[in-house]
């Protein structure tokens, strides 16, 4: 059996196995709903607007309900409007909590304490534009005229980025990214980090490399769990999609089809390579419990690429950003913002794609050895620099025993 089908074998049964689980079921409906409270729950409140109960009495002109219906509407506030007979009953409907203000005689507004801007403002406005009206027509000015006299004029808004050519949106883009770069490339690495230890610790892997190399074992449980992921992110981006065509108040930040290319592409590469580390790690613990404490270096080494990547999606152009979109450890999460940013040039995420390529294949040939060294040992979790000594047959710690490969107590029993 070549290694392709042996590695495509164990990708399958991962992919199968996984999916079957009801925790991974758990997350995706889990991830789903927040995506969609996401998108959903702010767009609803932003239209469902609030509604605000106002008073109106003594001289009040025939016009200024209208005008503050318009203006509230404009506020996105849903005024209710109630007439009074007396000041004296308006303001006992202000203490007892029935309305929210009164306006007396179109130039007083009474609180109950302390006044609401947000009502405050559209009141205002509503209370001027009928009193300019009244006073233009008392003075022979007539509605056309004044209408044009109180057009506002159009300002333009120029919204500046921190980089030079770019707006706030491509830098809210990039962050996004970051986060769903960060998040997808920890949340699947752990997936094969704790996969490799419970196989170990319930001694199924034993079984699986009496009928393939451990190399394989790895590159497939490696490819089967990605290949998941990449399934969930498109399961979660469609229902996301979907979820923004009935809302179309959120604003997203647009994307352009050849950045999500290359996001694509640096989730792929940057889940192989620290998908490979996490399961050679994952292999020198015995128990799940200390797959975390094993883990520890490049959890951490995740977690600073990601906290760069942040701060340099200010200065995508800097000397720090180009070497660290170069870096393999950093690429997958600094590359992305210098795409979207627009400072990298056509062929630098080419360069950075082929040094990643070049540390995943690296990693593949150590990370194999590493696990094929460690995966069968029993006992105490093992250590980097033990399993690395049996990989060049040096003697190691006596405390570190190996369990007995499949089938050898069959044949000392038949003898």
């Amino acid at each position: 059996m070549s290694t392709t089908h042996q590695t495509w074998l164990v990708a399958r049964r991962e992919m199968r196995e996984r999916s079957r689980s009801r925790s991974f079921r758990v997350s995706v409906v889990v991830m789903l709903l927040i995506v969609i409270g996401v998108i959903v729950v702010p767009a609803m409140l932003k239209n469902a607007g609030t509604t605000k109960k106002i008073g109106l009495t003594g001289s009040v002109p025939a016009t200024l309900s209208a005008a503050i219906q318009a203006q509230g509407d404009a506020a996105n506030l849903k005024p209710a409007i109630h007439r009074y007979d007396s000041v004296a009953a308006g303001r006992q409907a202000v203490r007892d909590g029935v309305i929210d203000v009164l306006v007396v005689d179109a130039h007083q507004l009474v609180w109950l304490r302390k006044s609401d801007p947000q009502l405050r403002a559209p009141l205002t406005t509503a209370i001027q534009l009928v009193a300019l009206r009244e006073r233009a027509a008392s003075s022979g000015i007539g509605s056309d005229t004044l209408t044009a006299l109180l057009s506002p004029v159009v300002v333009e808004n120029v919204e500046l980025g921190s980089v030079a050519g770019r707006s706030p949106d491509d830098e809210t883009a990039a962050l996004l990214m970051t986060v769903l770069l960060f998040v997808s490339i920890s949340t699947y690495g752990a997936l094969v980090l704790s996969g490799v230890v419970e196989e170990k610790s319930s001694r199924v892997v034993e079984v699986l490399l009496t009928r393939m190399p451990a190399r394989n074992l790895l590159a497939g449980k490696v490819l089967g769990i990605g290949l998941l992921g990449l399934a969930q992110i498109a399961v979660t981006a469609g229902v996301a999609l979907v979820a923004m065509a009935f809302v179309s108040s959120i604003d997203i930040p647009s994307i352009g089809a050849g950045v999500l290319a290359w996001v694509v592409v640096w989730f792929v590469l940057g889940y192989a390579l620290y998908a490979m580390v996490y399961g050679a790690l994952g292999s020198l613990a015995s128990r799940t419990e200390d797959a975390q404490s094993v883990a520890g270096p490049v959890t951490a080494v995740l977690i600073a690429a990601y906290f760069l990547s942040f701060a340099l999606i200010a200065q995508p152009d800097s000397v720090l950003a180009k070497v660290a979109s170069y870096f393999p450890p950093t690429a997958p999460l600094v590359m992305p913002n210098r795409i979207a940013m627009g400072t990298a040039t056509w062929w630098d995420p080419f360069v950075a794609a082929a040094l990643t390529l070049a540390a995943i294949a690296a990693l593949v040939v150590v990370g194999g050895r590493v696990y094929a060294a460690a995966i069968l040992r029993s006992g105490p979790t093992a250590t980097l620099r033990d399993v690395w000594r049996t990989t060049h047959g040096e003697p190691t710690e006596p405390a570190a025993t190996h369990a007995a490969p499949v089938g050898a107590g069959h044949r000392s029993s038949a003898k």
